[in-house]
């Protein structure tokens, strides 16, 4: 890095141009998937109903998430509306303040360089950048505190269990708790097995890496010197002090933590039942929502979220097992590995739930950066590493030419942005490749981090807000409204999904419009009950009787992909009943 801008500088331009390209085209682009919307409509209704207790969607209790998120979300969307860019502002202000605690933590807990890195590879992973930051999901509010709960935790397990630390690590165990359930305890808990079986398997290399008179010492003091009277008073004042930090501990997680789930449970009984049965028992030994991954997912699906660094991902590994007498390295180390094999464990898997690995797999890589660059090793600029990043700058040139290909055969996508992108990202390979070829692999780093960031800047802020074929459920609410069928005066239930069942078009219309989860519901009511709007897959109503499609007017047709169902492409039909 320029020799003449200060540590702090660095981090603080860094962290502010994550910033930027964190908020470009979140009130643009639609919402995703199906958690997404969902999350944004519980806390639009949390605080227009000024019910802040229990979440809800539409007509039903939300049990998937505990409240912190939709406190965070209904908080903004109360000071500046209820918009997409509202209830996606928490994650963003949320991992930027991860980023600000790593910055911290690590200037003090290691070296200036070590930290740089850190954030810069950790606030440019593309997982980060396009989902974690960009979405109204809980991820980036929990990776906050369980971050700060792993750095505290490294502190215990040091021996540092100051009351600071303690007090720190329970109030950022009880919110994690009220962010996303019981999550926290077992990436801590996997965190400590494996931190517990690295140090021990480490051991044995140390004993027989010793002198022979070490060696021959250790193996004969099998028996411990007889304790003195100071030194077992000094044991058991030291046993005690630790139960009162832990009990202390438990007590500011239930205190955190315990009023909302009585409060919860008061006026919303059998919340918790459900929600621990549903989303942590069943998720756990069965994959909800088809989400599923055969033995290995996470190790393949790595490759993808950790762009552009997932190509240094070998390197990673292999110098952090060479490293792990640091306790520093030890512990991040099981921080990836604990964790992983417990999400691998679970039934139910998607990329995101790998994130809480994601900081400290960011600070190996630092680590095994800062060992190159110092000449302490040659991987960067060996010829297989220049191999493997030339294989990358291949995938990178040829992901970026997708959307410029995709726009010259289809006319509805936005042609000028996506040839951009596909200049972009072929410059951004090729002179990422150049430097590592050059062995200037210090600048082939800051390239590789920094061109991700104006990749997906273009991609967000450009590309996506004029792909129309994502803005299905955004075209059909515009079609509502424009004939009086959205916004929050129209009678719940007056407008039904049937067949097109997304989540997103629920918010976008103005949290009225139900699914309807059977397809025959025309059918198995009389036109008296039938309700004023509808909205409906093109299948479904080709299937329609002719007297029951006689009965309604379309209004307007449009084609996208359905997002949350599994981005497939539909023709949809909003239709108003005719008098009856």
């Amino acid at each position: 890095m320029p020799g003449g801008v200060s540590h702090r500088a660095r981090l603080i331009l860094l962290i502010l141009s994550a910033a930027a390209v964190y908020l470009l085209g979140n009130d643009r682009v639609p919402l995703w998937d199906r958690d997404e919307p969902r999350n944004a409509q519980a806390a639009r209704q949390m605080y227009q109903s000024g019910d802040w207790v229990v979440p809800r969607y539409l007509d039903k209790v939300r049990t998937a998430k505990p409240v912190l998120t939709y406190w965070c979300q209904a908080g903004v969307m109360h000071a500046i509306g209820d918009t997409p860019f509202a209830a996606r502002l928490p994650s963003t202000v949320f991992m930027l303040l991860t980023l600000t605690v790593l910055a911290v933590a690590l200037t003090r807990a290691t070296d200036r360089e070590r930290a740089f890195w850190t954030v810069f590879i950790l606030a440019t992973s593309a997982i980060v950048i396009a989902w974690t930051a960009k979405t109204s999901l809980t991820d980036s509010v929990q990776l906050l505190w369980i971050t700060i709960a792993q750095l505290c935790l490294f502190r215990v397990v040091r021996g540092d269990a100051t009351w600071p630390v303690v007090i720190t690590m329970a109030l950022a165990i009880g919110l994690a708790g009220l962010t996303k359930g019981p999550v926290v305890l077992g990436v801590l808990g996997a965190t400590v097995l494996a931190w517990a079986l690295l140090s021990w398997l480490g051991r044995p290399a140390r004993v027989l890496a010793a002198p022979a008179a070490d060696v021959a010492a250790r193996l004969h003091a099998t028996e411990a010197p007889p304790a003195r009277p100071g030194h077992r008073r000094s044991a058991a004042k030291g046993l005690v002090i630790g139960a009162l930090k832990g009990i202390v501990a438990l007590m500011i997680v239930a205190a955190v933590v315990g009023p909302w789930l009585w409060l919860v449970e008061r006026r919303a009984p059998g919340f918790l039942g459900i929600s621990v049965a549903n989303d942590v028992i069943r998720r756990s030994l069965e994959p909800l929502e088809q989400h599923y991954g055969p033995p290995g997912y996470y190790a393949l699906v790595l490759w993808g979220i950790f762009m552009p660094w997932s190509v240094l991902l070998p390197l990673t590994f292999a110098l952090a097992w060479r490293h792990r007498d640091d306790a520093r390295v030890r512990f991040a180390l099981s921080a990836v590995v604990g964790p992983w094999l417990l999400l691998e464990a679970v039934r139910t898997k998607l990329p995101h739930y790998l994130l809480p690995a994601f900081p400290p797999l960011a600070y190996l890589l630092a680590d095994a950066i800062v060992t190159c660059l110092r000449g302490q090793a040659r991987d960067l600029t060996t010829r297989g590493t220049v191999f493997a990043v030339g294989a990358w700058a291949t995938i990178v040139a040829a992901l970026g030419l997708l959307p410029a290909l995709a726009a010259a055969r289809m006319t509805d996508l936005p042609r000028a942005p996506a040839v951009a992108i596909a200049v972009t990202g072929v410059a951004y390979a090729t002179v990422v490749f150049w430097f590592f070829l050059d062995r200037q692999p210090r600048r082939g780093l800051v390239a590789m981090g920094g061109g991700m960031m104006v990749v997906m800047a273009l991609m967000f802020s450009w590309y996506l807000p004029r792909a129309r074929f994502m803005q299905l459920s955004m075209s059909l609410a515009d079609v509502l409204k424009q004939h009086g069928g959205g916004g929050r005066d129209t009678p719940p239930g007056d407008v039904q999904m049937i067949g097109y069942k997304e989540p997103s078009l629920a918010f976008y219309q103005g949290g009225t419009i139900r699914e309807q989860p059977q397809n025959d519901f025309l059918l198995a009511r009389p036109p008296g009950q039938w309700p004023r709007w509808l909205v409906v897959r093109e299948d479904v109503w080709g299937r329609m009787p002719p007297d029951v499609r006689a009965r309604w007017d379309e209004v307007g047709q449009h084609r996208g992909l359905n997002l949350a169902d599994r981005g497939r492409a539909w023709t949809v039909h909003v239709l108003r009943r005719r008098p009856l």
